[in-house]
């Protein structure tokens, strides 16, 4: 006897439910019950900081099946025997990638240079992620990508060419992408390093380079933005017992605060309050490059560009 759905629509509807079924069984992407699993389950976000690594990073791990997360509803959930096979995975040693030569980094940097103003992020994540999949380290990234790409942003808004807007939204979404790329290498930390931008300078982008490419070689850091008054940055770097102060500057000074000082007054005073709590102080400038801060962090002097 045939039922409701006779011929072919009845073989097409017990066909659907039996890959409904194999969906299900092949991807518990929403488990009804943790507790009947017998498995202790924590969100990406505490996954990400037990791993020491960014939400987006793991993010991104676990899209790419690098390793097993379950959905439950809107949010990815791992076990700890999952993050503890992780962990052993990683701590097997293993021959580096071959790294595969950019061949134009000016090509990138217009394909980039298009995507940041057209407020196209997934292009640029796409452009980043692909160089970073490729072996290419995190400080040559920064040094012959993002950092000029940006600096094409900004000529650009000095001659008209985009707006302030563009130019906002084009730093967040570079922030975004510095974000997608950090590292947490292994190996004892240098050092603690606190990095911050000088007073008067509003620009944060370089200051976060700063701080990523310190922490890929292995410093312990803490980033503090922009616009954070002198006395908070000088306790801040006693409360953490810094080796490091880097302090960021992004063009040269030239305005007066409330009290009459000129930027660079301002500066010279908070580098020496610095040194005289004995923290050494990294003063950067117009045309440094992240290559020579990491070699400075490294070394035993101070570097103050007077």
């Amino acid at each position: 006897m045939q039922g409701p759905f006779p011929g072919p629509f009845a073989a097409n509807k017990a066909t659907a439910q039996i890959r409904l079924n194999t969906a299900k069984v092949a991807w518990p992407s929403q488990p009804e019950n943790h507790a009947s699993t017998g498995q202790a389950y924590v969100n990406l976000q505490e996954a990400a900081d037990r791993l020491g690594v960014h939400y987006q990073t793991l993010y991104r791990w676990v899209r790419a099946g690098q390793i097993t997360a379950v959905k439950n509803q809107t949010s990815y959930e791992v076990t700890e025997e999952e993050i503890d096979r992780f962990v052993a995975r990683r701590a097997v040693p293993t021959t580096p990638p071959e790294r595969v030569a950019v061949r134009s980094w000016e090509n990138q940097r217009k394909q980039l240079y298009d995507a940041l103003v057209t407020g196209e992020e997934l292009e640029a994540r796409a452009i980043t992620d692909r160089l970073h999949d490729m072996g290419v380290p995190l400080l040559e990234l920064c040094e012959e990508l993002l950092s000029p790409t940006m600096r094409m942003v900004g000529e650009a808004w000095h001659e008209g060419v985009v707006s302030v807007a563009q130019e906002h939204r084009a730093t967040a979404i570079a922030e975004r992408l510095l974000a997608r790329v950090s590292t947490n290498p292994r190996g004892r930390p240098r050092g603690t390093a606190v990095v911050v931008s000088a007073p008067g300078d509003q620009h944060s982008l370089p200051g976060a380079m700063a701080a990523l490419v310190l922490r890929d070689d292995r410093w312990r850091v803490h980033h503090l933005g922009s616009a954070l008054p002198a006395s908070e940055l000088i306790d801040f770097a006693a409360s953490v017992n810094t080796d490091l102060v880097v302090v960021s500057v992004t063009s040269h000074q030239g305005t007066e605060d409330a009290d009459g000082h000129d930027d660079q007054q301002n500066i010279q005073s908070l580098v020496q309050a610095l040194r005289c709590n004995g923290h050494r102080v990294l003063l950067g400038a117009p045309g440094r490059t992240l290559s020579e801060l990491v070699g400075l962090a490294r070394s035993a002097d101070d570097s103050l560009v007077r």
